[in-house]
Order: structure tokens, then C-alpha cells, then sequence
């Protein structure tokens, strides 16, 4: 196997030997700043493990996508950027930890992760892109942190099992459909600093009991939800 690197960048990983095929673990070496656009695409999908070292600031577009025995993952800390799809349809991905300098996660990002059931978004995150964790199934449960401003459109549409969300005050701006069909979702906290709401933000969160605002002078627009949705106001001052 060889790893094509330049300029600090790694570009493509190569199978080149008898054997190679059956590599599973894949350490990429100390020094390498940036996983390239595509970095995986042919051979990561034998991949069982990616160990990335703390010197990379940034994964690009497609760097792990289709990498479909991967795990589980770790961002180092390191890491500022993660790129559109950048590890979009790792159907068995069931943990990611997302290193506490990533300020972006880019569109499609973890799209149609089949198998992720949890995502702690740190503190330095400001922008979730459009569609970033839509269509993953089993997702839970997402934690977001304290510097978030927006989530993008479909962000998290089709995240079927996903059962609570708590906004910071932070978020100012949710896109279109960003929660649309959760049907597992039952109760909803929103932060006092959303400004903007796209269309349908909750449509289809037919099983939703409880919606918690910041105060009574919070407005919310009814045509956010499902007609069918039959749920609870409070309020964090009660």
C-alpha cells in the first residue's frame, strides 16, 4: 500500500501489492495537514479503522465517503473543517467525536449514515450544512454546543429515531425542513436567538408532546409543524 502525500496533503491511497487488499487499518502519518478531495474513494471501502494524527486542520470534500465498514471515527482536535460529504453514506459509522476546533461541518457531510446513533457538536461549531446528518435512521440523540448559529436546510431531515432536540440560544437561523420527518421526536426546547425559520422546519414530527420557548414574547408559527402534530407549549420561565 502506499499513500500518495504532497505538500502536506494526502491525496490517494494505493493498493499496489499482493495482499494489500486485505489491509483493514490504515494509520495516516503524523505531518499530513489536509485529507484530500477523495481521498478513500477507491479502496476505503475495505477500511475497518482511519487513525488520524492531530496535525490535520482540514478534511475536503468526499475524503471518506462510501467508506462502509468504518465504525467508528475520531476528529482531533486539530481538525477546523469538515468538508461537503465528507464521510456521507459510512453505512456502519455508529460513534463520531468531533475534535473541539471544527468550525464547519459542510453539506451532506454525514448523509445517509445508516448506523450513527449519536453526535456531540462542540463549541466551536457555528454552521451545520444542508442536509448534513439527513436520512441517519438510527440517529438518537445530538448534543449541539454553545456556538452554533445555523443549521442548514434538510440538516437533519429523515433522522427517523431521533428523539429530543434542545437548540442553544446561539442558533439564529434554522433552514427549510432541517427537522422535517422525525417521527420519533417528542419534545423540542428552542433557544431565544432563532430569528429565521425556512418552511416545514418540524413538518411530519407527527408524535411531538412537548415544545419548550424561551418566554412568552417568543413568536412561533404554527405552519413550522405538522398539522398533525398535537403538543404542549411551556415555557423556561414557568
Amino acid at each position: 500500500m502506499e499513500l500518495e502525500i504532497e505538500n502536506g496533503v494526502l491525496k490517494k491511497i494505493h493498493m499496489l501489492y499482493f495482499g494489500d487488499d486485505d489491509i483493514k487499518d490504515i494509520v495516516i502519518p503524523y505531518g499530513v495537514t489536509k485529507i484530500g478531495y477523495k481521498a478513500f474513494q477507491f479502496y476505503g471501502y475495505r477500511i475497518e479503522s482511519i487513525t488520524i494524527p492531530d496535525t490535520v486542520t482540514e478534511i475536503d470534500d468526499d475524503a471518506f465517503s462510501d467508506c462502509y465498514l468504518i465504525t467508528s471515527i475520531t476528529i482531533p482536535d486539530s481538525v477546523i473543517s469538515i468538508g461537503n460529504y465528507a464521510f456521507a453514506e459510512c453505512d456502519k459509522l455508529e460513534n463520531v467525536t468531533i475534535g473541539k476546533s471544527v468550525v464547519s461541518i459542510g453539506d451532506r457531510a454525514f448523509y445517509d449514515c445508516r448506523s450513527l446513533k449519536s453526535v456531540t457538536i462542540g463549541n466551536s461549531v457555528t454552521s451545520i450544512g444542508e442536509f448534513a446528518f439527513a436520512s441517519d435512521e438510527k440517529l438518537e440523540s445530538v448534543i449541539f454546543g454553545n456556538s452554533l448559529t445555523s443549521i442548514g436546510r434538510f440538516a437533519f431531515n429523515g433522522c427517523t429515531s431521533l428523539k429530543s432536540i434542545t437548540l442553544p440560544d446561539s442558533v439564529t437561523e434554522i433552514g427549510e425542513s432541517a427537522f422535517d420527518y422525525c417521527p420519533a421526536l417528542t419534545d423540542l426546547t428552542i433557544g431565544k436567538g432563532v430569528k429565521v425559520f425556512g418552511e416545514y422546519v418540524f413538518g411530519e414530527c407527527d408524535n411531538l408532546k412537548t415544545v419548550t420557548l424561551p418566554d412568552r414574547e417568543f413568536k412561533l408559527n404554527r405552519k413550522l409543524f405538522s398539522e398533525y402534530s398535537d403538543f404542549i407549549i411551556n415555557y423556561k420561565e414557568d
